[in-house]
């Protein structure tokens, strides 16, 4: 896939932590990664082989609100903020509009989920 790095992590190894700069999503090929609260080091998801991860704070521009940490030896797909862009200004406006109404919707979820 043009853009993405393929990397691998060793069990326990931490991706990223709560605070930091965002500056790629993950898309999980193999293994499991647990994600703990930025606050109280808790495990609040368990991802699991095709799902993505990291995709919010790297649309917003922003930090990371958790700490993703590699459950036990896996590989993941990584995409740059910036070949993010790349691939979205490729794509149609109406591509691009439905995208980030898609992640306007995400990221109200998220303040939901977290107010509660």
């Amino acid at each position: 896939m043009s853009g993405f790095t393929a990397v691998t992590f060793k069990a326990g190894e931490v991706l990223f932590a709560a605070g930091d700069a965002a500056h790629e999503l993950f898309i999980l090929q193999s293994g499991d990664i647990e994600l703990l609260d930025g606050k109280s080091g808790q495990v609040f998801a368990t991802l699991v082989a095709g799902e993505s991860f990291g995709e919010q704070a790297v649309l917003a521009g922003g930090v990371r609100s958790a700490t993703a940490v590699a459950k036990g030896d896996c590989a993941c797909l990584t995409l740059t903020a910036a070949g993010l862009n790349a691939i979205l200004k490729k794509e149609s406006p109406i591509s691009n509009l439905l995208f980030q109404a898609l992640h306007l919707q995400l990221f109200m979820q998220n303040a939901l989920s977290q107010a509660r």
